[in-house]
C-alpha cells in the first residue's frame, strides 16, 4: 500500500492533540487577560466619548445635559454603580431624571457588563450646564476588574474628561 493513502496513524493524532492541549493551556490565559484589558479600554473610552458628547450637546442646545448610572427601566439609579450602563439625557427641568424617551441622547451598555469589571463612581451622576461646565458636580467614574483599579475617567469642574490608569496596583475604592 502506497504511504499517502494511509491516512494518519493513532501516534500522529496523539501527537497533534497534544501540542494543541498545551497551545491551548498556555494561550487561553493569556487571551482572557486579552480581553479583560480590551473591556476596561472600552469602557474608559466610551465614558469619556459619552461624557464629551454630553458637553458638546449642552452647549449646542442650550439645556442642561445630566450623565448617570443607568436602571433596567431606563431611569438614572440612585447609586454610584455604573455596571449596567450608563444614559446620557437633557433636563430642562433639572430634575435629574428623564421626562420623555425624546430626552434620551444614548443609552450605554457598559462593556464589562455581566463579567469580572465593575463601574463605580464618586457621585451618582454629572450634569453639565449651558456653559458646559460641570460646576458643582466634578465625578471620578473608576473601572475596576477582579477587585483592583484598572483605570479611571475624571471630569472636572470645567466638565473635561480625561481618562487615566494606575501607576501601580491598588484596590477599588468604594462599591
Amino acid at each position: 500500500m502506497n504511504r499517502k493513502d494511509t491516512g494518519f496513524t493513532l501516534i500522529e493524532a496523539m501527537i497533534v492533540l497534544s501540542i494543541a492541549a498545551m497551545l491551548l493551556t498556555v494561550g487561553l490565559p493569556a487571551f482572557a487577560s486579552a480581553m479583560q484589558r480590551h473591556r476596561v479600554t472600552a469602557t474608559l473610552h466610551l465614558l469619556a466619548a459619552d461624557m464629551a458628547m454630553a458637553r458638546g450637546s449642552a452647549v449646542v442646545q442650550g439645556k442642561q445635559v445630566v450623565v448617570c448610572p443607568r436602571t433596567e427601566s431606563n431611569r438614572c439609579g440612585a447609586a454610584s454603580d455604573w455596571g449596567r450602563g450608563w444614559l446620557v439625557f437633557t433636563d430642562a427641568d433639572g430634575n435629574r431624571q428623564p421626562d420623555i424617551a425624546a430626552d434620551i441622547l444614548r443609552s450605554a451598555d457598559a462593556p464589562g457588563r455581566g463579567g469580572r469589571l465593575s463601574v463605580i463612581s464618586s457621585r451618582p451622576f454629572l450634569r453639565y450646564q449651558v456653559d458646559g461646565r460641570s460646576a458643582h458636580s466634578n465625578l471620578t467614574v473608576h473601572v475596576c476588574a477582579d477587585g483592583q483599579l484598572a483605570g479611571q475617567v475624571v471630569v472636572n469642574n470645567h466638565g473635561r474628561a480625561r481618562t487615566s490608569r494606575p501607576k501601580s496596583p491598588a484596590a477599588c475604592p468604594g462599591g
